[in-house]
């Protein structure tokens, strides 16, 4: 409110200074012109003294001398004035900036958050209390949580908004709703543009956000809160546990959350608009609303009528060839092409010739023509864009003018027309002893074609959101105002009117109206019922998958924290869409539906004729599927919960439930871990990469090359461990690359984990027995995985049944007690750790014999000077 109320006194007192400036300067300007009309006999001057008016009157000079004096007096005044109107005009410039960036960026965004609170504050089961509660013990958290909710609301709209105006036809949305455009002078627009439009655009936004709040956000929450349906989403019921102070932690996940959201709108705005086209698809096929909100494009043309340009040839046909012929070939064009020239307007010709094409008679079997396309999209029967129509002058020679009101488009909406000249055999009338002679008539028609609309284009296209790539014309976005057309809107077909046109007599255009209001009011409730739905399972899914995940995870409920589970849920949905997108995108060539398509897919296998590719797929699957997910679970739960090693309350349901328990747990942790190594998560350059707003690190193959990044620094090693060593000869070094060349790594795509999921996959989707690779997916992948499970699970298992003869344990009665699980825990950190050194083996070495010489130079070569020892008896040079 200071701010504010600083900025409207900045305001204030510049305009007051520019209209006392403006009005000095007027009345100086003013009183110069009076002094100019009395000719040098204005007030004198008090240090001049003037005697004789004559002589005073002749001097030119001495008149210019003093005129130049008064406008140097009042620019002295004017002075002070321009400068403190100079700077509070800076001033003003900064508070309007200052203020609209104010307005747009944080008050905008917290009002809404607040009305997002407001509206949904009876599903959380709190009350405005609670909020200013909340508010009083963190005032920044409080400002910041509403913000970041505001701002979320208004990118999801505004992305949506552009989304839908892509989708739908150009006609609905492209000339209401501007398009994003890029603003290389933000400062500068904010500047030109003045309060009132800018106060108009705010409003209209404010307007805009409510209606959609009142709408997708106020009326569900009512809903859902008056049937009890709040209580069995998680997202209303969250679980928060503060980890560190809550005035750091909140505002640390909010800033987070805001960027994830950020990226993820940038990554995915495009598929939101592929979602609402294929909605808007589905839905108007069942509403026939296909042809009326959807661009399509001109598949081919129909024939629907021909009409003559002379009135006089409209009824040549039944006309007779006499000796008056001259009558018969008058030059009138026909009144219906008289009333299309007479008009400038191109919806007013397209009724036009809606009318006429209404009275003539179809033709019973229909003529189709594919025509051809320009170079700027439209699709067109003729390659000239106008015909030339002649004037009604009786005089030969001037019936062909160029006066552009002859000229006549060859595309009006859904019409094209078509020039064709018709020869007609006519016939003179029969003379006694004069024999009959046909007579050829050329008569020139007009064909009208109409267009056939094909299936819908889809959009929005790739790129349209690019600001730096031009306009729509290079976009292929929908146009704005003079933007010249892309391509794909040139080829677009012309919209079918919601209103039918056929539909004359008022109960007829009744009865069309109503059954188009029905039609929309569905359209729109189920819309809003799939907003609703998405939207409440986009907030919820992801909470019921992280809790289950940390379910498996054996996390309390004390320590759960929702945000982690959100993410969590949020990674597997990401990973099942992947994977659903992947398997999409390999059938897309397939024509049938998904039932079709399975049994096409099934009477694909064949079986192979060597056994060795069925017994590693199978080995693969069982290893990958239950072996090593059992390990890894059984680890886990003995780590975090003790192992079990009382059988004397036995019960069958418990431990298979237990089982399958642990078999979830290392289903999650194994596939997780694999899905982390495949995006090179665990390496430095996936961070770098981010921090840095590069693409995806996995498409350097270089760093992922088996044969390249790891055989590299393997040789490199080699190298250095054969100049420290000095003693390790060339056929070792050759046996220990080669050697090294097995050795993969297991980060990214070509890693091992890479290169078996490939095999998978390609096996999997199209049955290619080729390439199941058993090195790939066996020796390089999943048998040192079961390998390093085995190990961290068998062992630390059996070493801890055995402890209490072992003496490791206190006594019996404390098997199941924490005694043990600490025990198990120690064993399976010194097998981890054990595992870890063994495979680290070849690096400690050379670290070791670096060490060595590193000490041994130390002692012995330090401050010593080393001769060459020459025998006796033998010259050195």
């Amino acid at each position: 409110l200071g701010y504010s109320s600083f900025a409207c006194f900045i305001f204030f007192t510049t305009e007051v200074v520019a209209l006392l400036t403006r009005s000095r300067n007027s009345s100086n300007k003013q009183g110069i012109r009076e002094n100019d009309r009395r000719n040098g006999r204005a007030n004198e001057p008090d240090f001049i003294p003037i005697e004789d008016e004559h002589i005073f009157n002749r001097n030119d000079g001495i008149r210019r001398h003093l005129r130049q004096l008064d406008v140097n007096r009042n620019e002295a005044r004017d002075t002070f004035g321009d400068a403190v109107l100079s700077f509070l005009e800076c001033a003003s410039a900064i508070a309007k900036v200052v203020m609209l960036l104010f307005i747009k960026m944080l008050f905008l965004p917290l009002l809404l958050g607040i009305w997002l609170d407001i509206a949904t504050i009876s599903l959380f089961e709190k009350t405005i209390h609670d909020r200013f509660m909340f508010a009083g013990d963190d005032l920044f958290g409080f400002i910041f949580l509403h913000w970041v909710a505001g701002i979320t609301f208004m990118l999801l709209v505004t992305v949506s908004v552009l989304q839908l105006r892509e989708v739908a036809h150009p006609d609905i949305l492209a000339g209401v709703i501007r398009p994003q455009e890029p603003q290389p002078d933000l400062l500068g627009n904010l500047l030109q543009e003045s309060g009132l439009t800018h106060a108009k655009r705010i409003l209209l936004s404010l307007g805009i956000y409510a209606a959609l709040l009142t709408i997708h956000i106020w009326i569900p929450s009512k809903l859902l809160a008056s049937f009890n349906v709040g209580r069995l989403l998680p997202f209303f019921h969250p679980k928060l546990r503060n980890f560190i102070m809550p005035q750091i932690q909140v505002p640390l996940e909010l800033f987070i959350f805001h960027l994830c959201m950020l990226g993820f709108l940038e990554k995915y705005k495009n598929n939101i608009g592929g979602m609402q086209h294929h909605w808007l698809v589905l839905v108007g096929n069942l509403l026939g609303l296909v042809d009326k909100i959807l661009p399509r494009e001109v598949e081919k043309f129909v024939l629907v009528g021909t009409l003559p340009v002379y009135a006089a040839d409209e009824h040549r046909g039944d006309i007779s060839i006499n000796k008056d012929i001259g009558k018969i070939g008058s030059h009138d064009l026909d009144p219906f092409w008289d009333e299309i020239l007479s008009s400038t307007n191109s919806s007013k010709r397209e009724d036009t010739i809606r009318l006429k094409v209404r009275s003539l008679e179809m033709p019973a079997s229909p003529t189709f023509s594919e025509g051809s396309s320009l170079g700027d999209g439209r699709k067109v029967l003729s390659s000239h864009r106008f015909m030339r129509f002649p004037t009604t002058s009786t005089d030969v020679s001037k019936q062909w003018s160029t006066s552009k009101s002859n000229l006549l488009p060859t595309c009006i909406g859904p019409y094209r027309l078509k020039q064709r000249i018709s020869k007609r055999i006519f016939w003179n009338t029969p003379i006694p002893g004069i024999k009959p002679r046909p007579r050829i008539i050329s008569i020139p028609l007009i064909e009208i074609w109409k267009e056939v609309p094909g299936k819908p284009i889809p959009r929005p296209p790739e790129g349209w959101d690019d600001l730096g790539a031009g306009g729509a014309e290079s976009q292929g976005r929908w146009a704005w105002g003079d933007e010249r057309l892309s391509n794909v809107e040139s080829s677009v077909a012309v919209r079918t009117p919601f209103i039918d046109e056929y539909a004359t007599g008022p109960l007829l255009k009744t009865r069309v109206i109503a059954e188009l209001v029905a039609k929309m009011a569905v359209l729109l409730l189920i819309s809003w019922l799939a907003i609703t739905v998405a939207l409440c399972a986009a907030m919820n899914v992801p909470l019921y998958i992280g809790h289950f995940a940390m379910y498996l995870l054996r996390v309390h409920d004390e320590y759960s924290h929702d945000p982690i589970s959100f993410a969590v849920g949020a990674g597997f949905i990401g990973a099942f869409f992947g994977i659903v997108n992947k398997l999409h995108s390999v059938s897309t060539n397939c024509e049938n539906n998904i039932v079709d398509a399975a049994r096409d897919w099934l009477n694909l296998l064949q079986p192979h004729h060597s056994r060795e590719k069925l017994r590693t797929i199978v080995t693969f699957v069982i290893l990958w599927t239950f072996i090593c997910p059992l390990l890894l679970g059984c680890t886990y739960g003995n780590f975090f919960a003790g192992p079990r090693v009382s059988w004397k309350n036995w019960k069958w349901s418990y431990e298979m439930q237990n089982l399958l328990l642990q078999w979830g747990t290392g289903m999650l942790l194994l596939n997780s871990w694999a899905a982390l190594c495949y995006f090179r998560v665990f390496t430095k350059e996936f961070w770098v990469a981010i921090a840095m707003g590069e693409g995806n690190v996995n498409d350097n193959n270089n760093q992922d090359n088996p044969v390249g990044a790891e055989i590299r620094r393997m040789a490199e090693v080699n190298n250095l461990r054969g100049n420290a060593a000095g003693h390790v000869n060339d056929a070792q070094r050759r046996n220990n690359e080669s050697d090294d060349k097995a050795n993969f790594g297991w980060q990214g795509k070509n890693g091992a984990i890479g290169l078996s999921f490939k095999a998978v996959c390609n096996f999997f989707t199209s049955w290619e027995w080729d390439k199941i690779d058993r090195k790939a997916m066996l020796d390089n992948c999943v048998f040192p995985i079961a390998k390093h499970l085995a190990m961290a699970c068998l062992i630390p298992s059996l070493l801890t049944l055995l402890s209490p003869s072992t003496g490791l344990t206190p006594s019996q009665d404390l098997m199941d007690g924490p005694s043990m699980r600490a025990t198990f825990r120690v064993l399976a950190v010194t097998s981890v750790f054990m595992q870890l050194l063994h495979s680290k083996r070849d690096g400690l070495g050379h670290w070791y014999e670096a060490a060595h010489k590193i000490a041994r130079d130390d002692q012995y070569l330090i401050g010593e000077i080393l001769l060459n020892h020459t025998p006796t008896g033998t010259q050195t040079r």
